[in-house]
């Protein structure tokens, strides 16, 4: 005869923590695959890891489901990897660049010449003023 176990109390330990995080993780997730703006999702990506530890903790101390907080772990990592990797290329990408024209300009950078192209501007603007 085969005995069932009715006396298996289902928690809801963690529950909604596991939720939150498994939303902030999909929109992790999701916002990390945008093109220059995916760095934004390290913050739903944080708060989602930090949502999905905390019902993680809660869940394995009353013994209740963890699919919802692994999940939502799972998401939140994703969105945080490829946000981090995004933001490493960008900076990269950026200071690398940036600081090479910013050594071109300094370099070539001829200001008797930029001195008399201003001085040039403002007679103009002076003689403009004057006729009307």
């Amino acid at each position: 005869m085969e005995q069932t176990n009715t006396t298996e109390v289902k928690s809801n330990a963690g529950k909604g923590l596991g939720i939150a995080g498994l939303v902030c993780g999909i929109l992790a997730a999701i916002i990390s695959f945008v093109p220059c703006l995916g760095t934004f999702a390290l913050i739903p990506g944080i708060i989602g890891l930090i949502l999905s530890v905390i019902s993680l903790m809660q869940a394995n101390k009353a013994g209740a489901a963890k699919g919802l907080a692994i999940a939502g772990l799972v998401c939140a990592l994703v969105g945080c990897a490829i946000a981090g990797w995004q933001w490493y290329a960008i900076s990269k990408v950026a200071s690398e660049e940036g600081l090479d024209k910013f050594k071109d300009v300094i370099e070539n950078l001829d200001t008797a010449k930029l001195r008399h192209d201003m001085e040039d501007a403002m007679q103009d603007m002076a003689d403009s003023l004057k006729t009307h």
